[in-house]
């Protein structure tokens, strides 16, 4: 997935000039579906609530039990447990293509003595058919601007070209809230938090910008918590 979901903070310094680009295509109507498909998983839903969400009214032949606890009977992408909390991960997204469009990822976590598994985590990866499998921003940094950590999103569009950000490729929502104590989200440091990452255009045609924004739950806005500059020659989602 997306170099371990496009990887966090990557210490990069960046100057670059405008470039006449040709221009990214739009979201299509399937990338806008699944987007609507992505928002009506809720973090804090049981997984019994999830597979309603996913299946309807047939929901309850994709679920089972496992060491008393329901799950799905599909086989999860990844499972650890740790003394203070266990954790699920599953995936929607065609297991028989090597190249999966639009990947949905859930993180569902349980305490080890509590028995109802949680959504906590869920991530959304737009993909496209271009070398680097992802989708791109049609934007890109003016001559001689730089980005910067902690930059907000109107700081960061004042140095763009046109207006606005483009579209996004990877959105990420973390809440452990509804299954750890905020004393055991501050000590395992899993808290709330919202997250995005574009693509941006660079002067140099074999070069992206990748840039990933935060935004705490009590902030209005999101900042960059990370950017790197990657090839724009190679498939980045895997």
């Amino acid at each position: 997935m997306l170099k371990g979901m496009l990887k966090y903070a990557v210490l990069v310094s960046l100057m670059t000039s405008t470039l006449v680009i040709s221009p990214v295509e739009a979201a299509t109507k399937q990338e806008k579906q699944v987007t609507t498909d992505f928002t009506k998983y809720k973090t804090g839903m049981t997984i019994t609530e999830f597979a309603k969400q996913r299946y309807g009214k047939a929901y309850k032949k994709h679920l089972t039990k496992k060491y008393g606890r329901t799950v799905l009977k599909e086989k999860p992408l990844k499972e650890e447990s740790t003394e203070r909390v266990n954790f699920l991960y599953y995936g929607i997204y065609d297991r028989k293509v090597e190249t999966p469009e639009n990947p949905m990822i859930f993180l569902f976590t349980v305490k080890p003595k509590e028995k109802v598994y949680r959504l906590t985590l869920k991530s959304l990866e737009i993909t496209a058919k271009n070398p680097m499998r992802v989708r791109q921003s049609d934007k890109q940094l003016k001559t001689g601007k730089q980005v910067a950590f902690g930059m907000t999103e109107k700081q960061l569009d004042q140095i763009l070209t046109g207006k606005h950000l483009g579209d996004w490729t990877n959105r990420t929502v973390t809440d452990f809230s509804h299954t750890l104590s905020e004393r055991d989200m501050d000590t395992l440091r899993l808290g709330q938090a919202l997250s995005k990452t574009y693509i941006f255009q660079m002067n140099d045609p074999n070069q992206r910008l990748l840039v990933e924004m935060k935004r705490d739950p009590n902030e209005k806005t999101y900042r960059i918590s990370g950017y790197e500059i990657i090839s724009s020659n190679s498939a980045i989602n895997q």
